[in-house]
């Protein structure tokens, strides 16, 4: 990161609730309270105490793929980060933002002004989820949690900006191979094979395909044979094909990873660890034919957004 560029700041607020540039009418349940104006993307949403909100000054061109990939990067990190603590989340195709069975937890709101990146994000901890009632946050009808409610110990506010913000200045700085792993080997348990498939995707999701596929080849590495580990094994030769589809270009070895890819992936359709999977391998499908031709627009072979099964 350019460090006398960027600015990031960590805080709670008292209650006040705010409005985006797609705030409508009908997302205002209650029509008394007290409105303050912000120029961001998005719709209304809230701050309270309890809440953790990380605000940006981000230069633009720090960002390899512009916003739409910082974006990603932070529901990647946001993600990560409720992993660590032990909550279980999940991205959506439809919406920004971080996810539970039990209701949206994290939200996204960012502006681009003078090519910096403004703004931010904020995590339901330990807040009153009451104050909600007057509002449909980020205009959608669906519940919120935080979690003190999902968590065995409420972490502290302190605590969960710290994670948040070591796995994001990771986005942004190099790492050797060696110390990446090390990284993953103390944070995380190898025989959990869900979380290594999720923290794989995650980094997949935000176009970090050397990271995914080394994450996805540490848990293969400790499953017993069987279709799970034909899965992973085809997960890491699809990581693998994008890094050398978009880093180190080499389009042959991508096809001939594809290719190996498919023929696992199509044995093992009994394992889902994402939902509308069958889109997933249609699209893995296109990108080889694609790869194949040695034609088509590169953008098209950016990753769709895929939540977990």
């Amino acid at each position: 990161m350019a460090a006398r560029e960027t600015k990031i700041w960590g805080l709670e607020h008292p209650l006040v609730y705010t409005t985006g540039l797609k705030t409508e009418t009908q997302h205002i349940i209650d029509q008394n309270i007290e409105l303050t104006r912000a120029r961001r993307g998005g719709s209304v949403t809230l701050h309270n105490p309890g809440q953790l909100v990380v605000y940006f000054s981000f230069p633009l061109a720090e960002v390899e793929g512009g916003l739409e990939r910082f974006v990603r990067i932070l529901e990647s990190v946001l993600a990560e980060t409720l992993l660590s603590f032990g909550v279980d989340c999940n991205l959506s195709a439809g919406a920004s933002g971080i996810f539970t069975p039990h209701g949206k937890i994290a939200f996204i709101g960012l502006g681009l002004k003078k090519n910096f990146i403004y703004h931010g994000v904020s995590l339901n901890i330990a807040n009153s989820l009451a104050d909600f009632a007057a509002i449909n946050s980020c205009g959608l009808t669906l519940p919120m949690t935080r979690m003190a409610d999902l968590s065995e110990t409420i972490p502290a506010a302190g605590a969960v900006f710290t994670m948040f913000m070591k796995l994001f200045k990771e986005r942004f700085e190099p790492v050797e191979p060696q110390e990446f792993r090390r990284g993953v080997e103390i944070q995380y348990d190898l025989q959990n094979a869900n979380l290594g498939f999720k923290l794989g995707w995650l980094y997949f999701h935000e176009r970090r395909y050397w990271e995914a596929h080394e994450i996805w080849e540490m848990f293969w590495h400790e499953m017993p044979p069987g279709d799970l580990r034909i899965f992973f094994h085809g997960m890491i030769q699809v990581a693998m094909a994008w890094y050398k589809i978009f880093t180190v270009p080499n389009l042959v070895g991508a096809e001939s990873l594809l290719t190996k890819a498919l023929e696992k992936l199509s044995v093992v359709e009994n394992v889902i660890l994402l939902s509308r999977q069958e889109e997933l391998i249609k699209f893995l499908r296109m990108a080889l034919a694609q790869v194949q031709a040695r034609s088509g627009n590169q953008t098209d072979l950016i990753p769709p957004i895929f939540a977990f099964a």
